[in-house]
């Protein structure tokens, strides 16, 4: 949990963090001391009480937190008549006759606590009992919200909740006192009921590291997960399930984790496909003891599936559970059988999984059903068979939606169902084993994505259940931290909180290595968190290839290759600031996957200039070819450092996921960039090369794009060798306004020079053309250039302008924001592939016609009459309901709009079958265009925003066909910009 401390006190009118409200009174002591001249306070828990095991348990992780802070150790005493001075007493309501009498005496106040939800009351108290001077109360309304309490107290010592995952040091402080004004709290009820991870596709990485450290996925394991996810104010947790099964690994005894997650207080369930307890790799072990036949297939072997159930109820129905309906094919595939074949079959089995459970008396008992893949299809139904969402024996269960796999929710409850009894929730993913792709590296889905999408998730009545798959767990550890956050405390981070996720990274980096860095340097190692995460949002590191970004246009490769080489940059300098101590949390959590990530990308784009220059005959092949090498042995020398360089080894095994060059929709197959080395020719062989062009020229003439006094382009020209010999070259330019980097030169391998126009040396208004002439190794190559006037003249502020018959505009810069029927188009920053994004909000209203929706307003100015075509860059959402889709609208200078949808007919999001979401979600974006005919001159651009979701982020406005790019044009000239 993200602490408000007094030096994070928010400016006037920004939110305050309100999971906690610290409440002062002037007649308190200053300061409550934990420990001092190496005694520390010991704390109470009433072992009477019916929570005492797993507080107990959480005691003595907190005394482990004292102990780390000060090197003393509290004892945890049960007699409260072994204290004395001072101490620390924690309960719940009911379960602490101390704290129950404090509460009849009226000395502790807990009536903002009592009778909701894991809630908790911190306050000082003058001599509670006889002996004790001063106390420290921690009184909950229940279990949780007192472990929740006592975990606080951690945190305001400065122990993270990631102290073990993540190898986190606190500060060393032998004298340990807290002031009073941070220790009279009253927190908040959670704002999600169920806030919880899933540990999921956890081989070969989270598998081999638990082999090695505890054996197997026993409770020693799982002690630490209770522990984090508790500390991190989680409660739920869908535990491994590839080949563990939860509630037969345990050590002391099978049913260990079972047990111990009871005390701990967390809420057990079961993956989406696991119903009734049973993990999903049972069934083949135990199958024999239930029938002959293997099959998981309930219309063929309804009887032995069916005993199967009821001893999962036997074995784990005493414990508090969210217990998983419904079924799936074997190993999570899809049911056999027709649409209305398989929503009957459901309805069979939810109907026996029911009378199971009421047998047993748990029919009362929370329940699930996982809406997920075609699931989704069975729930709405079809044309011609009715779905599972009117049909009221699941009027009291919680049906789970879920996100595309890819972290874009699919469809989710319209205005009438969103207030189901039962409620809502929602599967989330920062980890996917299946197709188009896999992704179970390092994190991908950068926070803005979490809030724009799980805002919208809560917008929308989805607030019982969120649940996360995390994969291996490591290196999750930020974007964990946020989703049990934003869920935890929405009011604080979520829909009316926009804009705020940088500063939740500064305040988790403060939280992790705050109190040894300066305030510049937080800040440093925060956007290294945000850029490697945006780097990795914009394509996932698996599926990056030496194709991926342009090496011929826009820069693009360049660009992109300088942003990676800058986040490396920036990493290793960060690393050398942080103090010797932090250095193993600093790899893990900061380090690793920022520097993974950005040598990912340089190595897949060397090796597209590997295969460029080897097609040009250029030994710079080889050059590109060794960087390549190079890239590859950083690849394997960090992810070996991770594994057993840092904390003593302690993670080994744990960074073993392949992540380079997936051939397939899995990990088999993978493979390094190949690459190609060219044995030169006998003597020199000079190779000219321009921007914008395939081809490498040793005679004759190229052409560089034009340059504009717009945009003041800078393009290159690299001369390189084909020989084996060097070789001098020299380069005249035509006219005195060609402006060269340099003009000579000596050449073994290559060089690039840049070449730009001295604007001083042009006339106002006119347009010019040259040549500049490279002579080398007995050659000569003529390269043009042409100067592109466009006189801005009477053009008013805020006028996109044409330049190289494209107009292309960031959704942010629009000249007005008009809203319409009280929804307006806000801006999410550092959202998207490119600068930010804008989404109508409150996001739960769509608009029929044009004249009734908000609309974004650009002026532009074309330079030509003729045939436009206007690509919609649109952050790739999926339709929200089974009528939507992602429409919008288009108008030019108040004429009839033209309407759109991203969606094409047919649109299945989160089907790896389907190729436009496919093609979405592996680019992160869906293009659509539409058409307009354009008179020279000055145009006013409206875009309006139809369908509820849709996150525009750039628009693209071309008069020819575009060449290829990953990311489109950059940002035309505007008039009025800055930086123009």
């Amino acid at each position: 949990m993200i602490p408000k401390h007094p030096s994070d006190t928010p400016a006037a009118g920004a939110p305050k963090i309100p999971q906690e409200v610290e409440q002062l009174e002037p007649a308190q002591r200053k300061e409550f001391t934990f420990v001092k001249e190496g005694k520390a306070a010991p704390i109470y828990i009433d072992p009477k009480g019916e929570d005492y095991a797993g507080l107990r348990r959480a005691a003595g992780s907190f005394a482990a937190d004292v102990h780390l802070v000060t090197g003393t150790q509290p004892d945890i005493c049960s007699e409260t008549c072994k204290l004395d001075g001072t101490a620390v007493i924690a309960g719940s309501i009911g379960s602490n006759e101390l704290i129950d009498r404090l509460i009849a005496e009226g000395t502790l106040d807990v009536s903002g606590i009592q009778g909701k939800r894991e809630c908790y009351r911190i306050q000082m108290v003058e001599r509670p009992v006889a002996g004790v001077e001063q106390a420290l109360v921690i009184a909950g309304s229940d279990k949780r919200g007192t472990i929740y309490g006592i975990y606080s107290i951690s945190e305001r010592i400065g122990v993270s909740p990631w102290v073990y995952w993540a190898d986190v040091v606190p500060e060393k402080q032998p004298l340990l006192a807290i002031s009073a004004s941070l220790l009279n709290i009253t927190s908040k009820e959670p704002s999600v009921k169920y806030r919880g991870i899933f540990l999921n596709d956890d081989w070969p990485s989270l598998g081999s590291w638990v082999t090695q450290a505890f054996g197997d996925f026993n409770e020693e394991f799982y002690d630490k997960v209770f522990e984090l996810i508790l500390r991190l104010k989680g409660n739920y947790l869908w535990p491994a399930m590839w080949s563990a099964e939860f509630s037969l690994n345990g050590t002391s005894s099978p049913l260990a984790n079972a047990r111990h997650a009871e005390e701990y207080g967390i809420i057990m369930g079961t993956s989406h496909h696991e119903p009734l307890f049973r993990a999903g790799s049972e069934w083949q072990k135990v199958y024999h003891q239930y029938g002959t036949s293997n099959l998981w297939d309930f219309a063929r072997n309804r009887e032995a599936i069916t005993a199967f159930w009821e001893d999962g109820i036997k074995r784990n129905g005493s414990f508090h559970n969210l217990i998983t309906l419904g079924m799936r094919g074997e190993a999570d595939s899809a049911l056999e059988g027709s649409d209305r074949e398989n929503i009957e079959l459901l309805k069979d089995i939810i109907l026996t999984q029911k009378a199971l459970l009421k047998k047993y008396h748990l029919e009362h008992e929370p329940q699930i059903l996982a809406v997920y893949k075609e699931v989704e299809k069975y729930w709405y139904g079809t044309a011609g068979v009715e779905g599972l969402k009117d049909w009221d024996v699941l009027n009291d269960v919680i049906i789970l939606l879920a996100d595309d796999n890819f972290g874009n929710l699919r469809k989710i409850p319209a205005a009438r169902g969103q207030r189901r009894g039962a409620g809502w929730g929602m599967y989330y993913h920062f980890d996917y084993h299946g197709g188009p792709f896999s992704y179970e590296w390092v994190n991908t889905i950068p926070l803005e994505k979490v809030w724009e999408q799980m805002s919208m998730a809560f917008d929308y009545g989805i607030r019982d259940v969120w649940i996360v798959n995390v994969g291996d767990l490591k290196p999750m550890e930020l974007p964990v931290s946020y989703f049990l956050d934003l869920a935890y405390d929405f009011e604080a981070w979520g829909t009316n909180a926009a804009n705020r996720t940088g500063e939740y990274t500064k305040r988790w980096v403060e939280q992790q290595f705050g109190h040894t860095l300066e305030p510049g340097t937080v800040e440093g190692i925060a956007q290294i968190l945000s850029g490697y995460t945006r780097m990795n949002g914009r394509r996932k590191p698996e599926i990056v290839t030496p194709a991926t970004f342009s090496l011929l246009h826009y820069h693009e490769a360049g660009r992109v290759l300088k942003q990676a080489a800058e986040l490396e940059q920036a990493a290793d300098t960060f690393y050398a600031l942080i103090a010797e101590q932090h250095k193993d949390a600093y790899y893990q959590l900061v380090y690793y996957p920022a520097a993974a990530s950005a040598n990912v990308v340089k190595m897949n784009i060397f090796a597209g200039l590997n295969r460029l220059y080897a097609e040009r005959g250029s030994v710079l092949a080889n050059t590109y070819a060794n960087l390549v090498k190079d890239a590859i042995g950083r690849d394997q020398h960090l992810q070996k450092v991770y594994n057993h360089g840092i904390s003593g080894g302690k993670w080994q095994g744990m960074m073993s996921s392949a992540h380079v060059g997936y051939v397939h929709w899995d990990a088999e197959g993978w493979k390094y960039p190949e690459v190609s080395t060219l044995a030169p020719v006998d003597g020199p062989l000079m190779i000219v090369d321009v921007e914008g062009t395939e081809q490498g020229y040793v005679s004759g003439t190229a052409s560089l794009p034009a340059f504009t006094n717009l945009l003041k382009e800078t393009y290159d020209i690299t001369i390189s060798n084909g020989g084996e010999t060097g070789f001098e070259y020299q380069a005249e330019c035509s006219a005195d306004w060609i402006r060269l980097e340099q003009t000579r030169g000596w050449i073994d391998t290559g060089t690039t020079i840049q070449a730009a126009v001295d604007w001083d040396k042009l006339g106002l208004g006119e347009a010019a053309s040259g040549e500049i002439t490279l002579s080398g190794a007995g050659t000569a190559v003529r390269v043009k250039v042409a100067v592109d006037w466009t006189s801005l003249q009477d053009v008013p502020p805020m006028t996109f302008i044409e330049a190289h018959q494209v107009v292309s505009i960031e959704a942010e810069h629009a000249m007005s924001r008009v809203s319409r029927s009280g929804v307006e188009w806000r801006i999410i920053g550092n959202y998207g592939r490119s600068l930010s994004s804008l989404k109508m909000f409150p996001d739960g209203v769509s608009f029929a016609q044009p004249e009734q929706a908000p609309y974004l307003e650009y002026r532009i100015l074309v330079r030509q009459d003729g045939e436009y075509t206007l690509t919609a860059y649109i952050a790739p959402t999926n339709n929200l309901s089974p009528a939507s889709g992602l429409k919008y609208a288009v108008s030019l200078d108040n004429g009839t709009p033209v309407a759109a949808d991203a969606l094409p007919v047919g649109y299945e999001g989160g089907n790896h079958d389907h190729e436009p979401w496919c093609r979405a979600v592996m680019d992160n974006i869906h293009t659509s265009v539409t058409s307009h005919e354009l008179a020279k001159g000055l145009h006013t651009l409206r875009f309006y925003g139809l369908d509820a979701g849709l996150v525009l982020q750039k628009l693209v406005l071309s008069a020819a066909p575009l060449p290829y790019s990953y990311l489109g044009p950059e940002e035309s000239f505007y008039t009025g910009h800055a930086g123009h």
